[in-house]
């Protein structure tokens, strides 16, 4: 898979799409950038601001999406997805904007695209008034992001912290997908102190299991997950006590030892 080129590309985009003026683009070539565009002009650009962004290749070509609106946390905003065809973005479009199922518009936050081995492409993201109080979603596409199913909620688990009971799916970063096709999706509740636990569903979403919270003395949120050769899996978190923290797992994700600094 050609990441290291999609990733260079979108983070061109996102980390200065916030800013009124036109960014710095890396020269193409230079070190380890080997592309380098924006996904759409910043003039006229579709809202005032964006923000986490995720990318995912699928049989035909590359897919992104990100949240956007007039500010974190609007109603207004939105997830949008734009597809690379032919080297060329398209347009971005608007795939949900927070009203799905709901009495009114709710903020939408932290979306997360993941290819499973067998099925649609999924495209997990946030709703809600604010990160204490949100829910997760998940729409999926059977033809690579042009089109989009009806939005739904995950559901809740007794499990969680009792101030919200919502499953979130990934909370930002992707989750990954074991042999025996179990999608491990890593996230965090802001609730009672930053935690970090995990959301592993069999069957593409429609049934879950919660693994944790993780121990350890860390406020927590935000995992990703790296694997091993060895089969060893770490996940990396930001924490409130501005250090890195991980955790490391030898039998494909049922247990994590507690949270510590990195080295």
């Amino acid at each position: 898979m050609n990441y290291k080129k999609a990733v260079f590309t979108l983070a061109l985009l996102f980390s200065s799409s916030l800013q009124a003026n036109e960014p710095l683009q890396a020269t193409a070539g230079e070190g380890a950038c080997l592309s380098a565009q924006l996904i759409y002009a910043l003039e006229g650009r579709p809202t005032p601001q964006c923000h986490a962004s995720t990318i995912v290749e699928t049989p035909s070509g590359f897919v992104a999406a990100w949240f956007g609106g007039t500010r974190e946390k609007n109603p207004d905003v939105g997830i949008w997805v734009s597809r690379q065809v032919n080297g060329e973005w398209s347009t971005p479009v608007e795939v949900v904007n927070g009203s799905e199922n709901e009495d009114q518009d709710y903020a939408c936050w932290n979306p997360v695209l993941f290819q499973p081995q067998k099925g649609p492409l999924m495209l997990f993201y946030k709703a809600g008034l604010n990160p204490r109080d949100w829910w997760g979603a998940l729409i999926t596409s059977d033809d690579d992001g042009k089109t989009w199913s009806k939005s739904r909620r995950l559901g809740t688990d007794d499990s969680l912290p009792e101030a919200n009971r919502n499953l979130l799916g990934p909370v930002k970063n992707k989750p990954i997908q074991l042999n025996d096709g179990t999608i491990l999706c890593p996230t965090s509740t802001e609730n009672d102190g930053w935690k970090i636990h995990f959301e592993v569903t069999r069957d593409l979403g429609k049934t879950w299991k919660v693994i944790g919270p993780i121990d350890g003395k860390f406020n927590a949120i935000q995992p990703s997950i790296l694997t091993y050769s060895d089969g060893r899996l770490q996940v990396l978190c930001r924490t409130k006590e501005s250090v890195v923290a991980e955790s490391w797992s030898n039998d494909r994700g049922k247990t994590w030892s507690p949270l510590q600094a990195t080295e």
